[in-house]
């Protein structure tokens, strides 16, 4: 009972201990960011990929007539290189020669038979001549028997001798005249003869051209399937050639990469001065973008980085691969040869995979910032008039620790650029609309403010912690 009534009388008197009230300071209205200029892009935009060297042509080279191999070149062999007008193999040209030597003989027997038949002619047109004075005689002799009749000075069996003379003189005329018509036509038959003779005498030459056979171009030997002595058919490839006089670099591009290519000012200028009706449509005219994009080729051999100039040529197809929803694009290198100071010179060959730097020259607006400044899902944070602005960016390029990017709208309809700047320090919670802060040297260096508070509490800077960055990584994603 004793410590029962010092219990009641100690809470009684000494009452209940009041627990201390903790005041927590309040949470300032504005986020703190680190800010940098938004900067424009001047110049021309650089698109890098990958690509592979492919031959300018191939070229293969078939036997246009049969014979045996009597003569075959080093060079031909796969990889050797052979020059323009290089004979590469000779065939057996014995039967080509005596055709030419028959056509030849033949072509004279039957300019000896039109030069008879010519002579045959003129022989004939000379005894008509005779025949036509016959004839003038016996008409003559004729008339003046019909006249001596009719005086009773001649008989009648005298006018039928005459009459059976002028007959017979008419009779030659007409068989001279027959003869020089048939002459005539037998030199027309002699004379075409000659004529396709001549055909078949320049056939058998060319033939007997054809038995040696040379390189139409420089390049170099791919491939080789013939071999001295052997029997090439007429028609049998023997030999593939590849031109190295210039060569091509394939590339797939994707559509915003062709996107920047097609609006490129050097290619829309083009377009005008060629036909100013087709300048706006430069995105549906793809196969009309000419040498006005240049690139450059490069590749490593070793410890040296050689270099070659490239225009961009074609689309090598007629659209979009639907394998890798890609446009294959064709650049063409003019001096597949390369040269480095204090180094021996390097040439593009086949199969090569190279680096490909595209310049284009953007007719759009686009801007240059630092690569940490775009978030997550490409967007970037903009302090507009000190207000947090989440806007879409395109990516375009990179140069150098910037990124070249591209607004998206276009920042004239969002904001002025003298009242915006790029937060380049994380948020933890990014919500559009929400007051920011530029930092100053007084916010990060005056530690706790009137309120007890840190100054800049909201940003994460270089000592914020993990689980502050992965959370705003998840916010703006």
């Amino acid at each position: 009972m004793g410590l029962f009534a010092a219990a009641i009388y100690g809470y009684t008197f000494l009452g209940e201990r009041q627990r201390p009230l903790r005041s927590k300071p309040p949470k300032s209205p504005v986020t703190i960011v680190s800010t940098d200029d938004l900067r424009f892009h001047s110049g021309p935009v650089v698109i890098d990929v990958n690509g592979v060297v492919v031959p300018l042509r191939e070229l293969r080279l078939a036997a246009e007539v049969a014979g045996r191999v009597v003569e075959l070149s080093e060079n031909v062999r796969a990889g050797r290189k052979v020059k323009k007008g290089q004979v590469l193999i000779r065939l057996d040209s014995t039967e080509y020669e005596l055709e030419v030597k028959r056509l030849q003989a033949l072509a004279q027997q039957e300019a000896a038979e039109e030069n008879s038949v010519q002579v045959g002619i003129e022989n004939t047109v000379e005894l008509q001549s005779l025949a036509q004075k016959q004839l003038e005689i016996a008409r003559q002799e004729r008339e003046r028997i019909n006249s001596l009749v009719a005086q009773r000075a001649a008989s009648a069996s005298e006018v039928d001798t005459a009459r059976r003379a002028e007959l017979a003189a008419d009779s030659a005329l007409v068989e001279l005249e027959n003869r020089r018509r048939e002459l005539t036509a037998q030199l027309q038959l002699v004379t075409e003869k000659r004529s396709l003779t001549q055909v078949l005498l320049e056939r058998a030459r060319l033939d007997l051209s054809r038995c040696e056979i040379q390189s139409p171009i420089d390049g170099r030997v791919v491939s080789s399937e013939v071999e001295e002595q052997s029997f090439l058919p007429t028609g049998t490839p023997f030999i593939t050639i590849e031109d190295t006089s210039a060569v091509e670099v394939r590339a797939s591009l994707t559509a915003d990469q062709m996107f920047w290519i097609w609006n490129s000012r050097s290619v829309l200028s083009t377009l005008a001065a060629s036909d100013p009706d087709q300048a706006g449509t430069a995105v549906s005219d793809a196969d009309r973008i000419n040498s006005a994009v240049s690139a450059t080729i490069s590749s490593v051999f070793g410890t040296e980085s050689h270099q070659w100039s490239a225009v961009f040529e074609r689309l090598d197809g007629v659209g979009i691969d639907v394998n890798t929803r890609t446009y294959p694009c064709l650049f063409r290198v003019e001096s597949p040869e390369s040269s480095l100071e204090g180094s021996s010179s390097r040439q593009l060959t086949r199969g090569m995979f190279v680096d490909v730097s595209i310049e284009t020259q953007p007719n759009q607006l686009l801007f240059r910032v630092a690569e940490s400044a775009v978030r997550p899902g490409n967007r970037l944070w903009l302090n507009v008039d000190g207000k947090l602005r989440i806007v879409p960016i395109t990516i375009v390029s990179r140069a150098g620790d910037d990124v070249v990017v591209q607004v998206q709208p276009e920042l004239d309809h969002l904001c002025t650029l003298a009242s915006t700047r790029i937060i380049v320090s994380p948020i933890s919670d990014p919500i559009e609309g929400m007051p920011v802060g530029a930092q100053t040297p007084s916010n990060a260096e005056a530690g706790p403010d009137k309120t007890g508070q840190s100054a800049s509490p909201a940003i994460g800077d270089a000592t914020s912690n993990s689980n502050q960055t992965n959370s705003s990584l998840r916010a703006d994603g």
